[in-house]
């Protein structure tokens, strides 16, 4: 009678403790299951422009992902009449250092003179490239000053170095990398709103 009691205690704590991992295997899948991807409402509220990031460069298939995001942007009667440049040197990085907040990745946005439509169609490749970077948790700033240093005697090398195609300027840059900053976001001023019915 002693050893069947002592059996049976035996086969429960046995019972119990096989139990267990499947109940924590069932805990880790519903936790999986809980985390969801960002929805897109959610990428465009919570992107800032970031000015502080992490010295590490962006792996490539990351880029990979942000530029062909980028090129699925709308153009106008699908010209696509845009031209990306990506530096990554480090040596023609260091020639601009402090006026793209040290990101270790800058893209150059170009626009085709010779069409209207273009800065445009540039707007939305840059948003484009602004949401997908956000929906990685990398960081992104856009730079309207770049162009003036490229513009300037000091940028002529880096300019060169762009291997633009005749006709093409730059319009503006995003720099690129991993956030070392979260910055809260500012007032948005919906007044500016008026919906005519």
């Amino acid at each position: 009678m002693k050893l069947n009691i002592i059996t049976a205690l035996s086969l429960v704590t046995l019972m119990m403790s096989c139990g267990q991992p499947v109940n924590k295997e069932k805990e880790e899948d519903k936790k999986v299951e809980e985390k969801k991807e960002p929805s897109a409402i959610d990428v465009i509220m919570n992107r800032r422009s970031i000015r502080s990031y992490k010295p590490e460069q962006i792996k490539d298939n990351e880029l990979n992902t942000i530029l062909e995001c980028g090129v699925n942007a709308p153009s106008a009667l699908n010209l696509q009449s845009w031209e990306i440049r990506v530096i990554q040197n480090p040596e023609i990085l260091k020639k601009i250092e402090g006026s793209f907040h040290n990101a270790p990745t800058l893209i150059v946005i170009a626009s085709a003179a010779d069409n209207f439509f273009s800065p445009v169609d540039c707007g939305l490749l840059g948003q484009n490239i602004l949401l997908a970077a956000e929906s990685m948790d990398i960081g992104t700033c856009v730079l309207g000053n770049f162009t003036a240093f490229l513009n300037s005697p000091e940028g002529a090398d880096v300019f060169k170095s762009l291997e633009l195609s005749e006709g093409y300027k730059p319009l503006y840059s995003i720099a690129v990398g991993y956030k070392n900053e979260r910055p809260e976001a500012k007032p948005r001023d919906k007044g500016k709103i008026k919906i005519i019915k």
